[in-house]
């Protein structure tokens, strides 16, 4: 049987990162990877591609809604390949209860077992978004046979222990790791993929509507470091509607190469990359001011803040 793993997640919770992880020990398994992006870019693919694996991606909606025949079909033609293990990594909106719904398809279920569900908890935002994004932010924990606490190097003591108290009140039973991400070694990982959920946890009909909206493209702007950093500052002030989660890889105009960025709710990281095939952008949030953002990163000449 082919196992299959998901890496859930809300918004910008680690999900990729985690998976890059994973990847790195699980040997000589053939692995599939499917990457499903609420946007329209696939942003975690370009950064996920540069490890070497075979990747599908569903863009621009949901598998739990607008995407969900589209990721059925994607699995049955990956389940005809020869292949040990397919790690599904879904939008941070997905809903974890619609999963048991795919494994009623007899075509998959007896091909496949879902074989462990690892939810990525964001501990800078976990008290913000349990408290916003009550729904499917508790689907995602409730259903979880491992919770994996990401940037715990953010915050104190204290705030873990009370993040890992509320995570144990949602889930029973769930494995918690909540060690600082490089200390976690190959045999820590392989624990996650041991564990598999409990499907008695199965949740009734679940409401999937929001008001996030999305917006992704393609980009052959230059910036510079400082540039892209004041940028992601003028995010938190909300000139750009309410973004909640921001990504992308663009060129570097100090030398070769790309910078990478990170944002979610106010906090962002950047990194260079060597490689990488194509810029893109990202962006989910509510009242997204989607032409002031196209403009910045359409623009040929270097921006300036005026």
């Amino acid at each position: 049987m082919v196992k299959f793993d998901i890496v859930s997640g809300f918004l910008g919770a680690g999900k990729t990162t985690l998976i890059r992880q994973i990847l790195k020990s699980l040997g000589k398994e053939k692995v599939v990877i499917i990457e499903n992006e609420y946007g329209e870019t696939q942003i975690d693919k370009e950064v996920l591609s540069v490890a070497g694996f075979k990747i599908y991606e569903l863009t621009n909606g949901c598998v739990c809604c607008t995407l969900k025949e589209d990721f059925r079909l994607t699995l049955r033609e990956i389940l005809n390949q020869n292949v040990d293990r397919i790690i599904f990594e879904p939008s941070g909106i997905f809903v974890l209860s619609e999963i048991f719904e795919l494994f009623k398809d007899l075509q998959i279920s007896s091909r496949c077992t879902l074989n462990s569900v690892i939810t990525v908890v964001d501990a800078l935002n976990f008290f913000k978004h349990a408290n916003s994004y009550s729904g499917f932010f508790a689907n995602q924990i409730e259903l979880a046979s491992s919770l994996v606490v990401s940037k715990t190097q953010f915050v104190d003591k204290e705030q873990v222990k009370r993040i890992n108290a509320e995570l144990r009140r949602m889930n029973g039973t769930a494995l918690i790791v909540d060690m600082d991400w490089e200390d976690i070694s190959a045999y820590d990982l392989a624990h996650l993929l041991d564990r598999k959920p409990d499907r008695s946890l199965k949740k009734g009909p679940f409401q999937t509507d929001h008001d996030f909206e999305s917006l992704g493209l393609q980009t052959s702007r230059t910036f510079e470091v400082k540039d892209l950093e004041q940028l992601l500052d003028t995010l938190k002030n909300g000139h750009y509607g309410e973004v909640i989660r921001g990504k992308g890889i663009v060129h570097a105009s100090e030398g070769e190469g790309f910078l990478e960025f990170n944002y979610v709710d106010g906090h962002y990281e950047i990194e260079k990359l060597r490689e990488s095939t194509i810029g893109a952008v990202s962006f989910i949030g509510t009242s997204l001011q989607t032409e002031e953002l196209k403009r910045i990163f359409t623009r040929r000449l270097n921006f300036r803040w005026g």
